[in-house]
């Protein structure tokens, strides 16, 4: 059983009000009243939604808000971006790349976006939506997503289709479209970070013509130009068209002997040993299927033998620099779990195109808030305070709303009893009697063929 939502959370009417322009006043108050249930932890249920708001709005009526309601997305993301840059004043931070699913069970043929795909995680075939985000973080509190875009593959016969073709981008041309989206709204340029997956010779290509630098990881099977020593030779003894040969990346690796160790120190107040958590060496190099000069880091993982190459266009950076500026993408994968996990992401069964788009968007606004919250507690006063978590600034609301609730218990008796009918009402599920065949019709004149 779940606490009722006593009324609106006061940080999400305020913080969502740059959606008005595009809104109707209904379609406003039914957005305030799914989030404040989503916080509060509803989940993306309309059927529990609509009993912690004690049946104020019908299932009906959110599901036709979500589906079927008349605005245009576009419009509220543009709004949102506008939003964004009023609350901060932004400075170039990192823009943080990765691709998530949103698994489904139920009636999945018929929720926009899904196809059969492969989970890394998993490691097998699911039936899931794919998304692409791009995330911005300044590397302290500052944190928000910016826009989004839905994977579909090249070829596929789900049926919610219907008959409508979706023009097929791979993942990186989706990335590149959100930040040229981004740059074009007015966020600042920002340093790209991206796993393995977004590093190919195209999407490099793209970060460079939009003028944005970049760390991201590669695979280990890349090859390397190494130049030839002496000049390489025609048979008829001419030069080369191509001076150099190709080598894996471990192996140019294996041939550097100096190791740089990073860590932490030890620390004699608290008797803590000094802790080694990566050896690394740097080279710069030439790829064979990526353009350009660049510096790679080699980080070998000395308790779990793991090891990673990070590549940027930053030739003169330590690999201690790059190492910790890298490490700031974990925070795109900080959204996805909260997104999963506390908004429900996953929990959405909303079929229609709009449906989908929407309710993405919307816990997509909801992690903005929250650390926008967290961003206000912690640098109000003179003195800036400790870092909250999001669950931590999600317990406050549901706090604040327990308060709520029982001021209304003391004076608002109606409410007491409305809590009691639509709880009363769901206590109980009767199964259906069960019913007898019985013969309708037995006709002698057909003859054995017109039988079968």
């Amino acid at each position: 059983m779940k606490i009722p939502c006593a009324k609106p959370l006061a940080f999400l009417v305020t913080g969502l009000s740059f959606l008005k322009p595009g809104l109707t006043n209904i379609q406003f108050d039914n957005m305030i009243l799914v989030a404040t249930a989503l916080v509060l932890g509803s989940g993306f249920n309309l059927s529990r939604i609509s009993r912690m708001w004690l049946e104020e709005k019908a299932v009906s009526t959110l599901s036709y808000f979500l589906s079927d309601a008349k605005f245009y997305i576009p419009e509220l993301q543009l709004l949102y971006a506008k939003r964004i840059q009023q609350m901060y004043t932004l400075q170039p931070g990192y823009f943080l790349i990765d691709d998530t699913m949103k698994h489904h069970t139920k009636f999945c043929k018929w929720i926009h976006g899904v196809f059969v795909l492969f989970d890394h995680a998993f490691g097998t075939n699911m039936k899931a939506t794919c998304l692409v985000f791009v995330y911005y973080s300044d590397g302290n509190l500052i944190k928000f997503p910016i826009n989004f875009r839905m994977f579909h593959k090249e070829t596929g016969t789900m049926p919610w289709q219907r008959g409508k073709a979706h023009p097929y981008k791979t993942k990186y041309a989706l990335a590149v479209e959100i930040l040229e989206w981004a740059l074009e709204v007015g966020f600042p340029p920002s340093m790209v970070l991206a796993d393995s997956w977004f590093c190919t010779g195209p999407f490099i290509k793209e970060l460079k013509r939009l003028e944005l630098s970049y760390i991201i990881e590669l695979k280990p099977n890349y090859t390397v130009r190494v130049p030839c020593q002496p000049p390489k030779l025609t048979p008829k003894g001419r030069l080369s068209k191509n001076q150099y040969y190709t080598r894996s990346l471990p192996e140019v690796y294996k041939s550097i002997s100096y190791v740089e160790k990073y860590g932490f120190t030890a620390d004699p107040a608290t008797g803590k040993a000094q802790k080694v958590l990566y050896h690394t060496k740097t080279k710069t190099l030439r790829l064979n299927s990526i353009t350009g000069k660049h510096c790679v880091v080699e980080s070998v993982d000395p308790t779990t033998q793991t090891t990673k190459y990070l590549l940027t266009d930053q030739l003169t950076w330590e690999a201690g620099k790059i190492l910790i500026t890298y490490s700031h993408r974990w925070v795109i994968e900080e959204f996805f779990r909260n997104a999963k996990q506390l908004t429900d992401m996953e929990g959405a069964t909303i079929r229609s195109e709009q449906g989908v788009s929407i309710t993405i968007c919307l816990v997509s606004w909801i992690d903005s808030l929250l650390h926008f919250e967290n961003y206000k507690q912690s640098t109000a006063g003179k003195l800036s305070k400790g870092s909250l978590t999001i669950p931590s600034i999600i317990r406050q609301s549901q706090y604040e709303n327990f308060k709520a609730v029982f001021e209304r218990l003391k004076a608002d008796e109606d409410f007491y009893r409305k809590w009691l009918e639509v709880e009363e009402k769901n206590i109980f599920r009767f199964r259906k009697p069960r019913k007898e065949v019985e013969l309708l019709e037995r006709n002698q004149n057909l003859n054995p063929q017109e039988a079968a």
